[in-house]
């Protein structure tokens, strides 16, 4: 940010207030109460008067510039900001992103009508894309996203902002938008595990306002919060701002005003994981290199439904059913071989006789197992089916009148019931994520566990929410199958869409880190299979899991049938 200089740095509100309100009717044609806020570090709007501090901090801007720049801003909310937020349960960097969205909407339309507001504001807008990424500078670089069409900035977040804002172009004289945009920033924000202290944020640039007066306080404000609950926004908590929300309350004390009006922080309950968490690497092919112990795997407990619930998908799905079980049991159950060392059979295996022999003539028990007769080998096949359990799995199927997961579930429901007949071995297990540091991961029926009661009413009861952190996930489902004996593992991957999170934002990263957890998995012995439900998956399954490694669907009502057919495709390699 350039130094103020010296001819126009400190320039104080006492000797430029008549200036300043000429200016201010100029532009909008309508008287405006101007009032000297003294030390304040920003402008604050209270009963409809804008209080301007006497002399911005040193290193703001140009002094009278950058009051003009501060008025007009004030201005402008007074005009176009006619309802205030509810706090309901946001969280104070939901606050704060909205707030900065509501403040690139009315600069918006102000400069529409006055185009040369524009030039005056965006002098301030100093932020770069090569700053260190943290909250305030990722909202300082939203800012100048928003006002300056020539700023270019690689970060994620920023561009999903700047996105969005330009979506909701048709929408600029509705508040709401403001709220709406800035909720879901905020949140994923919050997911990316920035820092985020409130108790010392500015709003930046400083020409812009505190924003208290964009917010509706609690009405009640007789019991103090707790001590330990500090202020939403630093200066949102004034004696200008009880002046202006508790009117006869301006001439408290400030520490009164601060307990009064300051809002309580919802403080969201701790989820305690069941199992100890597990730490996966995650691939970054922007730099190259893994990055370690980067996603949380949490084992969370399967909430149980009613299993009947399994018995009517069955019952509705009877011809279906009865076409997966024709299909498993009409497969060649293991491989035609010869069965050695057995106790009875129709020739002698001359192997196990000449070792029985030997050992008679040394005096030693012999093996009476020295017979061989054709019989199958047991397949030695273990499958994991891991379910992607994303929010997107809520959307109803066009022409079906039931939704991914629903279809998803009867499928599952149908080809476990068969395998479950055949006795091999397999587990059903789903995922969802919320951000790197929590990847939720359901077991609904593990190896060992019969396909029974308790399994059945865990499958009834999945629901689908949250994201798609594919790779963590499977690495996962590849740790607990490489615990199985056996000579060949299979994960079956049941997805609906290309993974992503809230705290990515980059279309590409995690679908290869999903083909490098893939890879790391077949160098490992385990097979990974996708079955994708979204007509448009192509573009990017092909690159994850390969050639022939991947089966995309069309109709969704085929899926227990596909399902079937994948696992005997591997059960008979």
């Amino acid at each position: 940010m350039a130094a103020p200089t010296s001819s126009s740095a400190g320039v104080p509100f006492s000797a430029i207030e008549r200036r300043l309100a000429c200016y201010l009717r100029a532009l909008w044609g309508r008287p405006a109460t101007l009032r000297d806020a003294g030390r304040r570090a920003r402008v604050s709007i209270v009963a409809g008067a804008i209080c301007m501090p006497n002399i911005f901090p040193a290193g703001a801007g140009e002094g009278i510039a950058l009051h003009r720049a501060a008025a007009a801003h004030a201005a402008a909310h007074l005009v176009h900001s006619m309802h205030r937020f509810p706090l309901a349960k946001l969280r104070p960097i939901q606050v704060a992103i909205v707030s900065l969205i509501e403040d690139a909407r009315i600069e918006r339309l102000a400069w529409q009508d006055l185009p040369g507001l524009r030039r005056l504001w965006l002098r301030f807008h100093v932020a770069l894309p090569d700053a260190i990424p943290n909250a305030t500078s990722l909202m300082a670089r939203l800012a100048r996203a928003l006002i300056d069409p020539d700023y270019r900035d690689h970060d994620g977040w920023v561009a999903k902002g700047r996105e969005l804002f330009e979506a909701h172009g048709a929408r600029l004289h509705d508040p709401s938008m403001s709220r709406e945009i800035g909720a879901l920033l905020g949140n994923d924000l919050g997911q990316m595990r920035m820092q985020f202290d409130y108790g010392r944020y500015l709003v930046e640039p400083a020409y812009r306002d505190d924003n208290a007066f964009l917010w509706e306080f609690p009405e009640n404000k007789s019991a103090p919060p707790p001590e330990s609950e500090p202020a939403v926004l630093a200066g949102t908590v004034t004696l200008e701002t009880a002046g202006a929300i508790g009117g006869d309350r301006a001439d408290q004390s400030p520490d009164r005003a601060r307990r009064e009006i300051s809002p309580p922080q919802a403080v969201p309950a701790m989820e305690v994981p069941e199992a100890p968490p597990h730490r996966y690497p995650e691939w970054d092919y922007v730099i190259g290199v893994h990055r370690p112990a980067w996603c949380t795997v949490r084992e969370r407990r399967a909430e149980s439904g009613d299993p009947r619930a399994i018995d009517e998908i069955l019952t509705r799905h009877e011809e279906v059913a009865a076409r997966v079980a024709r299909l498993v049991r009409s497969a060649q159950v293991g491989h035609a071989a010869r069965l050695r060392r057995q106790v009875e059979g129709n020739d002698l295996d001359l192997d196990a006789a000449i070792t029985a022999m030997a050992d008679l003539r040394a005096g030693r028990t012999p093996s009476s197992r020295v017979y061989q007769r054709p019989g199958r080998i047991r397949r030695d096949l273990a499958v994991l089916w891991l379910l992607d359990l994303s929010r997107s799995t809520n959307d109803v199927v066009p022409g079906a009148g039931e939704t991914i997961l629903a279809l998803a579930r009867a499928a599952t429901a149908v080809v476990a019931e068969a395998i479950a007949t055949a006795d091999d071995s397999f587990a059903l297990h789903g995922f969802d994520s919320s951000g790197r540091e929590d990847v939720g991961y359901y077991r609904f029926k593990d190896f060992d566990e019969p396909y029974a009661e308790g399994a059945r009413a865990r499958l009834a009861a999945m629901t689908g929410q949250r994201s798609t952190r594919m790779g963590a996930a499977l690495r996962h489902a590849g740790h607990l199958l490489s615990q199985r004996r056996t000579a060949r593992k299979l994960i079956v991957l049941v997805t609906d869409g290309a993974p992503h999170d809230i705290d990515v934002h980059d279309r590409w990263y995690l679908a290869l880190d999903a083909k490098r957890a893939v890879d790391e998995q077949r160098r490992a012995g385990i097979a990974t299979f996708c079955v994708s439900l979204d007509p448009g998956a192509d573009a990017y399954v092909t690159r994850i899991f390969g050639a022939g490694n991947y089966l995309v669907l069309d109709h969704l009502r085929r899926l227990p049938e596909k399902l079937a057919l994948v696992y005997l495709r591997w059960a008979a390699a």
